[in-house]
């Protein structure tokens, strides 16, 4: 577990964010991490096979996931960084579902 600049614990979180949709709020992880987290997550939910007859994507529960990384920058809103979360989940359901997409905005 990690500490914010305040000295406290900072600790991974995972909330409903939406309908379908969910937040999985890791500080301080590198791309890769989160790229092996949500894919984890996926492998999971994959592995449970859980029936889904009225899908026409799958026979079973999957998930798509769309993730973002980024430092935080002055005057930044967490919401920028959920619209990249969004867009990375849609490319993920666009490119064929059942699949992860990080996205990594560039700063300068």
């Amino acid at each position: 577990m990690s500490r914010n600049s305040l000295g406290r614990r900072c600790a991974n979180s995972a909330a409903r964010y939406g309908g379908e949709e969910f937040a999985v709020i890791l500080p301080h992880a590198s791309p890769s991490k989160a790229a092996a987290a949500a894919e984890a997550i996926r492998l999971n939910i994959e592995g449970l096979a859980i029936p889904h007859r009225l899908s026409p994507a799958a026979n079973c529960v999957t998930v798509s996931v769309g993730a973002a990384v980024a430092i935080p920058q002055p005057n930044e809103h967490a919401e920028a960084l959920l619209s990249l979360a969004d867009q990375a989940l849609y490319q993920a359901k666009q490119n064929g579902r059942n699949r992860v997409e990080i996205v990594c905005p560039a700063r300068g």
